[in-house]
């Protein structure tokens, strides 16, 4: 993703409002849960899209048909299909109920 000049900017402005007002500690606290957050949902992601991958592949339809069938746009099929996609639970609830699976959150 590419971000403008303006918006690097606010990252450097973040990170100095983070020096000065946290110490070492704190911010390595603070990147920890960070990261942690980044690999649940990239987990969330992983795993949604490969069941969709599997569903497509049983029912032999194509991203065009998935498409349709979730109603959704060409776009957000895309995201999901590629890990990328910040899913609501609504959105997981359908991807679900289409392929015929009971969704189940497990906290390990």
């Amino acid at each position: 993703m590419a971000f403008s000049k303006k918006r690097l900017k606010q990252f450097d402005d973040y990170d100095d409002v983070r020096r000065t007002r946290l110490s070492a500690k704190e911010i390595a606290a603070r990147d920890a849960e960070v990261e942690r957050e980044v690999e649940a949902l990239k987990s969330m992601q992983e795993t949604i899209s490969a069941a969709l991958a599997r569903y497509m592949s049983d029912e032999e339809i194509g991203i065009n048909e998935l498409t349709r069938r979730l109603q959704t746009s060409s776009r957000q099929t895309s995201r999901i299909m590629k890990g990328e996609a910040n899913i609501t639970l609504a959105t997981l609830a359908e991807v679900a109920a289409l392929i015929g699976v009971k969704p189940k959150i497990v906290f390990e």
